[in-house]
């Protein structure tokens, strides 16, 4: 579970009383020879989210995340194409944040005890951490990463083998949720990783208006049901749950899932409901409604081509079991994330 600070408000006088965001402490950590491209991309996509769900500039009043970079200490570091990048807090005295984020870097990332340390730290805390192709290596230095699912860049995967074994790696991935540790192998998965962010601490609904705006490639495809529910422990109902969801729509029963696992349905059930809460059934479902939410955001797609791509036999059985998960018509759904 995210644990969130308590923030002041920050609002405009002309929108109070229709957006308001509690702005999430985040920290970006910022090193010699960073990626100043990736720290500044990462930054303003955060600043763009509120102004898109604000409707209005001011970037104070609109903040959805309220954004320090952090260094080693306080003085000037240079990226790894020469520009300087000024820390706002340091290590010792940067706050306690919500989000921490790890960019890339060029050649070997920094890995002090302090730093290490430092994460550590804010982890423990309740934190959400980002780490962004080279900046994987970073947290997986801390050992978080050990017996957890991750993606890296290519080139980064047998450094991060040699020294972390206990890291599930998956390069092939573009981007990883597992639990509060996000992983994105490289820059277009970092976009699609804020529009995660975006979605964990403000909502579905402000997460897809900034997947539009950032034409984010894969508009939450493999986050949307998953989100916060991979932290229980069973490893093997992890695996069912990664195989739910890249599959659901291609009709698949809870007996393919118990194959793919190698399980019995019976056990698959039992064990199952005691993780999520829910039957495998029902988080197919839950799996085969989130694509068709993601479908519903993008324009001028019909309600017969999503009821066909999502699995269901025709457009009248889909518009029920949409209504049964999500509490509403399909075409309420679009109207509020167009509102």
């Amino acid at each position: 579970m995210i644990i969130l600070s308590p923030h002041a408000k920050r609002r405009d006088t002309l929108f109070a009383m229709q957006h308001t965001f509690s702005a999430i402490p985040t920290s970006i950590y910022i090193d010699h020879n960073c990626w100043a491209g990736g720290v500044m991309l990462i930054r303003e996509l955060l600043a763009v989210a509120g102004t898109l769900n604000a409707r209005e500039p001011d970037l104070h009043a609109a903040a959805m995340f309220d954004v320090a970079l952090v260094g080693p200490t306080l003085q000037p570091v240079r990226s790894f194409t020469g520009p300087a990048l000024l820390p706002e807090r340091s290590l010792r005295t940067s706050r306690q944040a919500d989000l921490l984020v790890l960019p890339s870097f060029y050649g070997d990332v920094p890995a002090s005890p302090a730093l290490l340390r430092w994460v550590v730290r804010h982890y423990d805390a309740g934190g959400c951490i980002l780490a962004s192709a080279s900046g994987v290596r970073i947290l997986a230095e801390t050992g978080l990463l050990d017996g957890r699912d991750a993606t890296c860049n290519l080139a980064d995967r047998r450094a991060i083998a040699a020294t972390r074994p206990a890291v599930r790696l998956s390069p092939q991935s573009p981007l990883v949720v597992d639990g509060r540790l996000i992983t994105a192998a490289s820059i277009t998965p970092t976009i699609d990783a804020c529009a995660h962010l975006v979605s964990r601490f403000h909502g579905e609904k402000a997460a897809l208006k900034f997947a539009r705006y950032a034409n984010s490639a894969r508009q939450l495809a493999d986050v949307g049901v998953a989100n916060g529910r991979h932290e229980h422990l069973d490893v093997r109902i992890q695996a069912a749950q990664r195989y739910i969801e890249q599959h659901s729509c291609a009709g698949i029963t809870p007996d393919d899932v118990a194959r793919h696992i190698a399980m019995s349905q019976r056990n698959l059930a039992r064990r199952f409901s005691a993780a999520l809460g829910v039957t495998p059934v029902q988080y197919i479902l839950q799996c085969r409604i989130e694509q068709a939410k993601r479908m519903l955001a993008k324009p001028n797609v019909s309600l017969r081509r999503i009821a066909i791509e999502t699995g269901f036999s025709d457009e009248a059985v889909f518009r029920r079991a949409f209504k049964q998960v999500a509490g509403q018509a399909p075409s309420a759904w679009r109207a509020l994330i167009d509102s």
